[in-house]
């Protein structure tokens, strides 16, 4: 990924910095003695300059009342710099084990998880969704309400997900019909009718109850409290959604290969772009790349971690970009350029199972407030891929622009057959999907997850090893840049909440080619936009093949018979661009199953070239 997603006014000034030890209080001390060896003076000095940095007057309200009084380092350390003077010799080992030590009470179940847009689920379900490793299933109650339970019948252990929804908003078994309503009791039993004894055990007992989980929608996205048993905290609790977002943002979905981990620590590590996506995006290149600044990082305890920093190749100086992690799996980033150009990236990558995520993302952009419509000289920046952002244009505004009979016609069409809506969508996603950056991506971090992290672990590359930098506990990476400081962060944030939502285990299933290019698995399966396109392209070349060659061949047949050769030309042309448009729309619609070359080609994907 080359940026993740904030929302504004969450993120502190420059002047709310607050480091990790530096390395200087660290240096020639083995990490397995360095909680205990830290001098009292250097922690004191640590201490002082986070109540320093705490007590600023000049926070502005609106970033200073998203905070929590204690929360993360900074209040640890502010809480107890108060009267570092009087702390005692052995305080400093205190001290450490409050910063590191795990927060027992945050729990990955009780956080709300994206599953999908509602654009893309059945108009009332069932859907099968996979969250935490766990197999659930989606539906629409009778009252229009989505409801989430475990997507296994407790009969005999069927898929629910293949059941079908009731006229009254109930979900039933397609196994033998046993039916649930919206908080997961079982309702019927069509089997133990007149059985008064079956009755009364399975109907409406704890038995025969599935567990249910809170759900909610926010700006067309259907979240997921996967705890069946903290639904009023769940009630009292939002998603976290971006503010900038238009109340129905136009969400995209692709499963990927890799752990949540190593997809989280992508997003914030942008020094990658111009490395990992040359060839991807304009302007992305090895060459272009410069050492990155120090970043600003703001520890917000449970609420995750916000950033600030500048550019990272020569495409982008002067730009200044906020990055807001905010738990379970929300990564936002905002792109501020020098004419006032904002640019938005909005990510969750949600863990569907070990080694796998879900990531659904959208992006918003503002017009710089004197913008003319002429390019300003932003080249090179990642929004290139849009001319409209390039003209300060909204998608909206475009719209509105366009008045001409053409449109009129447009719309008539698609209101008579409104599958064609389905199928533009469709083409829309096939055009991602043959963009090398994902490919870039999951080839690199499923490798990562699957070979580079077990190696480490296993000792056969090496141990892991404390930053020198930044501290931390030990990581499997060696973090000593400036431009390594997010990785370390995140890294030791999810480290004191236990892990992350699969208790620091990872990897993935596979590393190999098909993993990594599976179209059908990664987004067409569940998509009806793309499976809408995908029918359209392959029933076109199948009637070119069946109907549209076969007929321009006899008709230019009989052409020579008939001694018209000149004629003949016509349905010979004919045939042959039928050939041709066949071929080219097989290729099409094999872009919705894979991202390997159709046969007889090699199956090689050419990602830096």
């Amino acid at each position: 990924m080359v940026a993740a997603p904030l929302v504004s006014g969450r993120l502190p000034t420059s002047s709310s910095v607050v480091r990790a030890p530096t390395a200087e209080v660290f240096r020639d001390v083995p990490p397995c003695e360095r909680r205990s060896r830290v001098s009292p003076s250097a922690l004191c000095g640590w201490l002082g300059m986070a109540v320093g940095l705490g007590c600023r007057d000049h926070w502005p309200a609106r970033r200073r009342s998203c905070l929590h009084p204690l929360h993360g380092r900074s209040a640890s350390h502010a809480s107890l710099g108060k009267d570092v003077m009087d702390v005692e010799p052995a305080a400093p080992e205190s001290t450490a084990e409050k910063v590191d030590d795990p927060k027992p009470s945050f729990d990955w179940t009780r956080q709300w998880y994206p599953i999908l847009p509602t654009s893309m689920l059945k108009a009332n379900g069932p859907e099968p969704i996979k969250l935490l490793g766990r197999d659930l299933v989606l539906w629409k109650d009778g009252a229009g309400e989505w409801r989430c339970t475990d997507g296994i019948c407790p009969h005999r252990l069927a898929p629910l997900a293949h059941g079908r929804v009731t006229p009254d908003g109930q979900l039933m078994c397609r196994f033998h019909g046993w039916t649930f309503n919206g908080d997961g009791s079982c309702v019927k039993v069509p089997m133990a009718e007149g059985d008064a004894k079956a009755e009364s055990t399975l109907i409406g007992a704890s038995c025969s109850k599935l567990k249910s989980y809170p759900t909610k929608t926010v700006k067309g996205l259907v979240f997921v409290w996967p705890n069946s048993d903290s639904a009023e905290e769940a009630s009292k609790t939002d998603p976290f959604v971006a503010d900038e977002l238009a109340d129905s943002p136009n969400w995209s979905v692709f499963d990927a290969p890799a752990s949540w981990r190593v997809w989280l620590e992508q997003s914030w590590d942008p020094s990658h772009a111009p490395f990992l996506h040359q060839y991807a995006l304009p302007n992305f290149a090895p060459e272009l790349a410069f050492a990155m600044e120090p970043f600003e990082v703001e520890d917000l305890g449970d609420d995750g971690l916000s950033a600030s920093h500048g550019g990272y190749m020569q495409s982008n100086k002067g730009m200044k970009a906020f990055r807001r992690f905010a738990p379970p799996c929300a990564n936002s980033t905002q792109y501020l350029y020098p004419d006032g150009r904002t640019i938005g990236f909005n990510f969750y990558f949600v863990p569907t199972e070990q080694g796998k995520v879900r990531q659904i993302t959208t992006s918003y952009f503002v017009p710089a407030p004197t913008d003319t419509g002429e390019d300003s000289g932003l080249s090179g920046n990642m929004m290139q891929m849009s001319k409209v952002v390039l003209k300060g244009r909204t998608v909206g505004s475009i719209d509105k622009e366009r008045t001409s009979i053409f449109k009129t016609v447009n719309r008539r069409i698609r209101k008579r057959w409104p599958f064609l809506d389905q199928i533009e969508e469709g083409l829309k996603s096939w055009k991602l999907m043959q963009g090398l950056i994902g490919d870039q991506d999951n080839t690199v971090l499923s490798f990562q997850d699957s070979v580079g992290l077990p190696a480490v672990r296993s000792g056969y590359l090496r141990k892991p090893r404390s930053s020198d930098k930044y501290g931390g506990p030990p990581t499997e990476y060696l973090l000593e840049t400036n431009a390594d400081e997010l990785v370390s962060r995140f890294d030791s944030w999810v480290s004191a909440r236990g892990g992350g939502p699969f208790g620091g285990q990872g990897g993935s299933n596979s590393n190999s080619s098909p993993g990594v290019f599976d179209r059908w698995e990664a987004h067409t399966c569940f998509s009806k936009d793309a499976q809408a396109a995908l029918a359209f392209l392959s029933g076109t070349a199948d009637c070119l093949e069946s109907r549209v060659l076969p007929t321009c061949l006899v008709m230019a047949a009989l052409c020579m018979v008939c001694g018209l050769t000149r004629v003949a030309g016509l349905p010979t042309v004919a045939a042959a661009a039928a050939i041709i448009a066949k071929t080219r729309l097989r290729k099409h619609a094999q872009g919705f199953l894979t991202g390997l070359p159709p046969a007889p080609g090699l199956p090689l994907r050419k990602l830096w070239e």
